[in-house]
């Protein structure tokens, strides 16, 4: 693998472990429904595919099967309050921080690809101090559709000016490999995400320990 000109990275189990706060958001919200929340390891598992994906999953686990519009409402409560806690039981991944910083020693460019609410990414990535790594940040809510969908790997790539062909998409489950695939980018996984399945099972391009690993796959 050569050098890449982009590296992009997927953020919930990948660069960070946001479980935690993920948790306490939903927590205040389902309690506030007079309902259970799921522990923090199944809530792991729930995590990957936005807010509305995040609330189904925990619905379903509870046995709860709700309208489309009751989901989406409960959503956007989700949403309000995990902006209004702030990100205080979230932590960077090991490796995390010398990672970036190798990076744009190198002048490779990078992005942040993911299915977390952007402004709430923005405000993340703020609050643990790496915002000013990253050239472009695509969450969702700008009406392009979910991964693994790759239109919202495409567009960042757009916005990073990169094509696929020189582009590095690194995350942790099944939905960063087939985003990747879809888009026509180099995969590689962190272990240690937020998959039930062993990320060396997941078909990516490399997997690797951890986010210290990640300029060993083409140096």
């Amino acid at each position: 693998m050569r050098k890449p000109a982009a590296i992009i990275f997927d953020l919930d189990g990948t660069l960070v472990d946001s479980a935690p706060d993920i948790r306490c958001a939903l927590h205040a919200v389902l309690e506030r429904n007079k309902l259970p929340c799921p522990e923090l390891e199944e809530v792991k598992l729930m995590i990957g595919g936005g807010p509305a994906v995040l609330v189904e999953r925990a619905l379903d686990s509870l046995g709860i099967v709700a309208a489309s519009s009751e989901i989406e409402h409960l959503s956007v409560k989700f949403q309000e309050t995990y902006l209004e806690q702030g990100n205080t039981l979230t932590t960077l991944f090991p490796g995390a921080v010398d990672c970036l910083e190798q990076l744009a020693d190198q002048d490779i460019a990078i992005g942040l690809c993911s299915n977390k609410p952007e402004r709430i990414c923005h405000q993340l990535l703020s609050d643990l101090g790496i915002r000013h790594y990253f050239q472009v940040i695509q969450g969702s809510g700008s009406g392009l559709p979910t991964k693994p969908d790759p239109a919202v790997l495409i567009e960042t790539l757009r916005r990073l000016e990169a094509g696929p062909e020189r582009a590095l998409y690194v995350g942790d489950s099944m939905t960063d490999v087939e985003t990747a695939r879809a888009a026509g980018v180099t995969v590689v996984l962190v272990i240690g995400g937020y998959t039930a399945i062993p990320a060396e099972s997941l078909g990516a391009d490399r997997v690797v320990a951890g986010l210290a690993d990640v300029m060993s796959t083409w140096q």
